[in-house]
């Protein structure tokens, strides 16, 4: 693979990691704001460029196994240019790893508590509907006259 090709081949892995730290920041957006339907959406979204993604890995893998020394480049700038790219594109991709973990770990977190609060609501209504069951007769201790004769 010759340094015009992999230059292109970065170009468009750069584009692809970009717009899905994009996604990723809507996608924080509505797990901190518990809005659901619009993460399904943006998790689906994100779909189409994650399965670009994996294809365009496929097409850099050859160019992996190539020594870069031997590799022919129309210019050093378009060299230097390509190797940047690739390192800000690593740099990129660890962010989005690592957000993914946040949002995973948000999204753990708000689902414990959900369920700490349906649990307490389910002990609740188990509490009020034994109470309903029985027959409450209180013995207020007699009758107590508070008039007064004067």
């Amino acid at each position: 693979m010759d340094g015009r090709e992999l230059s292109q081949l970065i170009d468009q892995r750069w584009a692809l990691l970009k717009q899905l730290l994009q996604m990723s920041e809507r996608q924080i957006g509505a797990i901190q704001e518990s809005r659901m339907t619009e993460l399904m959406g943006i998790l689906s979204e994100k779909q189409v460029p994650l399965n670009q993604l994996a294809e365009l890995a496929n097409r850099l893998r050859p160019a992996a196994a190539n020594d870069p020394q031997t590799r022919v480049w129309d210019t050093t700038e378009q060299r230097d240019r390509c190797r940047e790219q690739q390192e800000e594109c690593e740099r990129m991709h660890l962010e989005l790893l690592a957000i993914e973990a946040q949002c995973e770990t948000s999204l753990v977190q708000g689902r414990d508590q959900l369920q700490q609060e349906l649990q307490r609501v389910d002990n609740a209504r188990q509490a009020v509907s034994g109470y309903g069951g029985q027959n409450l007769n209180l013995d207020t201790g007699g009758q107590l006259d508070l008039s007064s004769d004067s």
